[in-house]
């Protein structure tokens, strides 16, 4: 048996979505793999994401940054954290350490943080780092660190062994085994007609999915307006002419390949989702993101998003106009593959 420490960053589902279909690929074609998952977040809510059996065991505090709502960053908290972790790193990383020799794992797996790369390279295990951003290159950005705690960070990320970069991504060009692969995202089967007699509609009905993972939607979409031949469907929808997701039986990438369009916030993953699935999307900007750059250039490059309009009128306008254009051509998530076989070469 080949066991396989994983850590998934606790600042959200995101990176354990970038992480899912990697680990589910890599389990078929080496069913000999054990996963022993270390992550702040709830076991449940990561084997839902995750899709594949793991252990749990205790590993470093990696929140990533502190939030005051899903995309606002509380700096003053994130800049608290990131000093604590200054003065408690070297314990923090020997304690760790004693935590990876104890679980004697074959390889280390990071999405994306430092602490548990550290501790892998001072107990002799090899760590490979697999995301699209990485925590240095954000806190940077937002101003969260001490001269001290970028050199650790930075010491800390270049001792993996492979630093495999999922498209599309920030940079990380100072670190000297980075590796790009393609998009990595789930796939799903278009079931556009049961989709429709589940909800009852037409099947020329146009359906537009409304999901923020869970955040409060902007205020011109929590009551949409009525389009005609359209028909809005949410989470959180109510009321005539909208539908709710609650109790559609069908896996989310099945849902996101049936509908005609997506409206969602910046993000990895409903990007790299939407565009396997040809499904184009608008998207709520996150200008202070340091990632949506790219994740936007990248999306508008392909065809497949635009942003999300800030008033009624201009968002009606929008709407029809990437429902009247022929589907996107759907987007290959190559990455997944690529990062199995740069995975596999530590097995």
């Amino acid at each position: 048996m080949t066991r396989l420490v994983v850590d998934v960053s606790g600042h959200g589902f995101g990176h354990a979505g970038q992480l899912a279909p990697v680990l589910a690929r890599l389990r078929s074609e080496h069913p000999d793999v054990a996963f022993v998952v270390r992550s702040p977040l709830p076991p449940a809510e990561l084997a839902a994401v995750l899709g594949v059996p793991f252990a749990t065991a205790p590993g470093p505090p990696d929140h990533g940054l502190l939030m005051h709502d899903p995309v606002t960053v509380d700096r003053a908290a994130s800049r608290a954290y990131y000093a604590a972790l200054a003065r408690d790193f070297d314990r923090l990383v020997a304690e760790d350490a004693e935590r990876l020799r104890a679980l004697a794992p074959d390889l280390l797996i990071s999405n994306i943080g430092f602490l548990g790369l550290a501790a892998a390279d001072r107990a002799g295990i090899p760590a490979v780092a697999l995301c699209s951003l990485d925590w240095l290159d954000v806190a940077r950005a937002y101003d969260l660190l001490e001269p001290a705690m970028i050199a650790r960070m930075e010491a800390a990320y270049r001792s993996a062994r492979l630093l495999v970069r999922l498209t599309p991504h920030l940079p990380m060009d100072w670190h000297e085994r980075a590796r790009t692969v393609g998009p990595v995202a789930r796939t799903g089967r278009r079931r556009r007609a049961e989709l429709a007699a589940h909800l009852g509609c037409s099947p020329n009905t146009r359906i537009v999915l409304v999901a923020f993972g869970g955040i409060a939607m902007p205020r011109l979409l929590v009551e949409p307006p009525a389009l005609a031949g359209v028909l809005w469907l949410g989470d959180r929808a109510r009321g005539p002419g909208l539908a709710s997701t609650e109790g559609v039986p069908f896996r989310f990438p099945d849902l996101l390949a049936s509908v005609d369009l997506l409206i969602t916030k910046t993000g990895y993953g409903l990007f790299a989702e939407a565009a396997a699935a040809g499904t184009p999307l608008l998207y709520l900007e996150r200008p202070d993101w340091p990632e949506a750059p790219f994740l936007e250039r990248w999306i508008r490059d392909h065809g497949i998003g635009a942003p999300l309009p800030k008033d009624p009128t201009a968002l009606e306008r929008a709407v029809r106009a990437l429902l009247d254009r022929p589907r996107p051509r759907p987007v290959a998530p190559t990455g997944v593959d690529e990062a199995v076989a740069l995975l596999a070469t530590f097995l």
